[in-house]
């Protein structure tokens, strides 16, 4: 999942200027989402994350 968020991070630019505000947002909350499912899967490891990289 990491590595298919990478690819999504690389291809699509969310923070950059001309970024319409509704494809940022959409984009921004499928980053949150990730975080969380990767957070919660690695706790069900026991591993523990990190706050910040």
């Amino acid at each position: 999942m990491a590595s298919a968020f990478m690819s999504f991070y690389e291809a699509c630019p969310m923070l950059k200027d001309g970024i319409e505000p509704a494809v940022r947002d959409s984009r921004l909350a499928l980053s949150a989402l990730v975080a969380k499912t990767l957070e919660q899967g690695l706790t069900l490891l026991g591993i523990e994350t990190l706050e910040k990289m």
